[in-house]
Parts: structure tokens; C-alpha cells; sequence
């Protein structure tokens, strides 16, 4: 299909649009920063987290048992096509770590996972510090 002059116009606007909006996308998933909480801290229990960016979204139940995770649910992910980044949650438990590698063509969905487990967590933390 080939565009003439004044749908070039009509449509530049629209181009721009989206191409400011992918940025901030972007870069608001770089700017999420992953840290492992304390696990020596946490409380047994179940924790629920969750993290929310424009267009990914996750909520997890992450279970800890003795400072370690046992088991992570993904209760919600909305992430377009980012869903085979709910395979991160065994890497986490298998590392009891963040810290691990983002799913290959879903890192920004990996992001939000990590974030919302790490929020699961740092609840488990505050619980934990409470019964010492």
C-alpha cells in the first residue's frame, strides 16, 4: 500500500504518538529495580504482591517456609504477549533469589514478576521483624 502526501500527514501525528508512548514504556520497565529482601527475616506464611506499570501488570501469592520460598502463584499477569515470562517464578524459587536471568523476549513482564514477588516478600520481612 502506497501513501500519498496528505495521508502522510494525517498519519505522522499518530506515528509520533506511538512512538513516545513505546519510550515511556521502556522506560518505565528500566526503571523497576529488583532487590532480595532479607530472607533470614521473613515470617512463615503466604504473602501476596503485586506491581502494576502502564501496560504489565502482576499479582503473585509467594509462600515462605523456614526463610526460604516454597512456592510462588501468579494470581494475575497481564502482559500482552509476556505471558511465557511466568516461567521466572522456578528460577526464583530454584536460586532463592531475584537475582536471576529475565525470560528471553519478555523482560519486561519478567521485570514485573520479580517486582511483585519482591513486594510478596518484603511483606513477609515486615511480618517476620515483628516476631522477634
Amino acid at each position: 500500500m502506497k501513501l500519498k502526501g496528505r495521508q502522510w500527514v494525517r498519519l505522522a501525528p499518530i506515528m509520533l504518538i506511538l512512538t513516545l508512548s513505546s519510550c515511556a514504556l521502556m522506560n518505565e520497565l528500566n526503571q523497576i529495580e529488583i532487590v532480595d529482601p532479607d530472607l533470614s527475616k521473613a515470617a512463615d506464611g503466604t504473602w501476596i504482591g503485586e506491581w502494576n506499570t502502564s501496560l504489565v501488570k502482576a499479582q503473585v501469592s509467594v509462600n515462605t517456609t523456614s526463610h526460604q520460598i516454597t512456592k510462588i502463584d501468579i494470581l494475575r499477569h497481564d502482559c500482552g504477549k509476556g505471558k511465557p515470562a511466568e516461567a521466572i517464578v522456578d528460577r526464583v524459587i530454584q536460586a532463592q533469589s531475584l537475582q536471576v536471568d529475565a525470560v528471553s523476549g519478555a523482560t519486561g513482564s519478567s521485570k514485573v514478576i520479580l517486582r511483585a514477588i519482591q513486594d510478596g516478600l518484603e511483606k513477609a520481612v515486615t511480618a517476620g521483624k515483628g516476631t522477634l
